[in-house]
């Protein structure tokens, strides 16, 4: 109850002060449609939003505006074309109906110029994977549907968090890890975009892996618990999930394309039992993403506060009332971002609930590695 009661006094205290919910900001902005041959002319959405928005009315603007989608089944995709004719076979995206939005930017009769990120699979004939396009499908196909008003995702692959806004303000952030593309396996790259979960499919295998919690965004690719094996007592016989192999990789890419989410609860107790149990079935609730191509992350302020436990603790953490640690070292002792590269900080190692910022040589790190 003491635990509860601090953890509640701590929660309210940092949404009252918390001016910057998103310390790890971009170097500088970029768009969606910052670059495309037709740009944008709406008031603001997705596509004229700064990937890795710091402000939250803004974010939430977006979260909770309608989508437009194509109609058909959850795992059909449409081919979109070059050019607005039923002859033309050169493609120039694909996109999965229902799920995955598409931002509109003129429609032209029959025929509507669309923008979206490509989700072609392994194996299809379009072979232009994540990446982004403009072009034409039918304008029959379009239809626009209303999101959730309480809860919203933002999935960032630069930084490898997703975040869970709740009525108009960030109410956790947690591990992930997206998609891990190689030059032999592209259709690994986690497309960028708007999406809506459209479906709660629960427990699949990935090879030897299961994973479990699976929420339907786009075809094949699902939000989901990090994934698991499960591992035999020979003198029990129980069994055991063992998350142990995929657990380490959090924070860094390294799906199929799919978005695995940490099974440790946050400080405000969210993890992906908690998206499964608590996320709107109807009105859908929506999901972006924002692509880490051409993106740089800058360093968060010195004086930017972190925690960790005086008494042989292991890992800084983001909350002075993380959840991982014994009750008895609660609450935690601050220091800042820019002690911990000194002693005794220099040993400390991320919390895997509580999903602090990385070191500045991560961030370097994240930053070569994910501008592909």
């Amino acid at each position: 109850m003491k635990r509860l009661a601090a953890l509640l006094l701590f929660l309210m205290m940092t949404s009252a002060a918390m001016a910057d919910p998103l310390p790890m900001r971009d170097a500088y902005f970029h768009t969606p449609n910052e670059s495309s041959e037709r740009l944008c002319d709406h008031d603001f959405c997705f596509w004229q939003m700064n990937e890795g928005e710091t402000d939250e009315s803004l974010v939430w603007e977006v979260l909770t505006q309608p989508i437009t989608v194509l109609k058909g089944g959850q795992k059909d995709q449409i081919r979109v074309r070059a050019k607005p004719d039923a002859k033309c076979e050169e493609y120039v995206g694909v996109v999965t109906c229902d799920s995955q939005g598409v931002h509109v930017l003129a429609q032209e009769g029959d025929w509507s110029l669309i923008e979206a990120y490509s989700s072609a699979v392994e194996g299809s004939p379009v072979k232009v994977w994540a990446e982004h396009f403009q072009g034409y499908v039918k304008t029959e196909l379009l239809q626009e549907k209303e999101v959730d008003q309480e809860y919203g995702i933002v999935i960032d692959k630069q930084q490898q968090r997703l975040f869970v806004y709740k009525e108009g303000h960030l109410f956790s952030t947690l591990l992930c890890s997206t998609g891990f593309a190689k030059k032999s396996t592209p259709f690994n790259e986690t497309p960028a975009g708007e999406y809506i979960i459209v479906s709660w499919v629960g427990l699949f295998p990935s090879g030897d892996l299961q994973c479990d919690m699976g929420l339907r965004i786009n075809k094949g690719i699902m939000i989901h618990e990090v994934p698991h094996t499960l591992k035999v007592n020979e003198q029990t016989g129980e069994t055991k999930k063992d998350y142990s192999h995929c657990e380490r990789y959090l924070g860094e890419k390294a799906s199929h394309g799919c978005i695995r989410v940490q099974k440790e609860l946050t400080p405000e107790g969210v993890n992906q039992t908690w998206l499964w149990r608590n996320l709107s079935r109807k009105p859908c609730t929506k999901v972006i993403i924002w692509d880490d191509v051409g993106r740089t992350l800058a360093y968060p302020d010195d004086d930017y506060p972190l925690y960790y436990n005086p008494n042989k603790g292991a890992n800084y953490h983001s909350s002075p009332y993380c959840r991982l640690v014994r009750e008895k070292f609660l609450p935690l002792t601050e220091f800042t971002y820019g002690e911990l590269d000194e002693k005794p900080f220099s040993k400390l190692t991320p919390c895997p609930g509580c999903a602090p910022m990385p070191r500045r040589e991560k961030i370097d790190e994240i930053n070569e590695k994910n501008n592909r």
